[in-house]
């Protein structure tokens, strides 16, 4: 196993799901980004609750994860790469800014500078309303990669207030949300 690559050891719950997607009111057209889908957790959700004419991309740096994305959700859209190229990604696909990003990255195990680039990119590929959400495991979030990120992320968005705690995760999680700078 990779830990820079991999956050956890089990797949995010549905709770953690639920929570990403939480209070986010969807329209035709949005664009919605999946950072690390993974094994599908937030994909699963995300299938289910997304209004039609919605348009999605997940991107996947594991080659063998995206391909079992690809067999188990052939009806969505999936990127064998890495986040720090959603940007030109939108362009090769022919999409706007995105409403939502939504993130599995495990920013607490990534260098510093992956960090920064990323952040960069997600704040690129916002449009003016959109949300990033990601997540930090309680017993990562003192880390001082997880500081950084937060840190780092501070400059980019504005963090939103309504952070939210998953206990019934494993391990347990908590939700941030950042909206574009203004």
């Amino acid at each position: 196993m990779k830990p820079h690559a991999v956050g956890s050891i089990c797949p995010s719950s549905q709770y953690l799901a639920k929570a990403m997607i939480k209070d986010i009111d969807f329209k035709p057209g949005d664009v919605v980004i999946e950072y690390g889908p993974g094994t599908g957790p937030f994909t699963h959700l995300l299938r289910q609750h997304l209004p039609q004419g919605i348009h999605y991309l997940g991107i996947e740096y594991d080659l063998h994860l995206c391909k079992a994305l690809h067999r188990r959700f052939p009806e969505m859209l999936f990127h064998h790469g890495s986040a720090e190229e959603v940007e030109k990604l939108l362009k090769e696909y022919g999409l706007g800014p995105a409403r939502l990003i939504i993130s599995g990255l495990p920013f607490a195990n990534m260098p510093a500078s992956l960090q920064e680039r990323i952040l960069t990119a997600t704040q690129e590929a916002l449009r003016p309303d959109g949300l990033f959400r990601t997540f930090t495991y309680l017993c990562s979030s003192i880390s001082p990669r997880a500081r950084h990120f937060k840190k780092r992320a501070s400059l980019h968005f504005q963090e939103e207030e309504n952070h939210c705690i998953v206990l019934r995760n494993l391990p347990p999680a908590r939700v941030l949300s950042y909206s574009v700078l203004n």
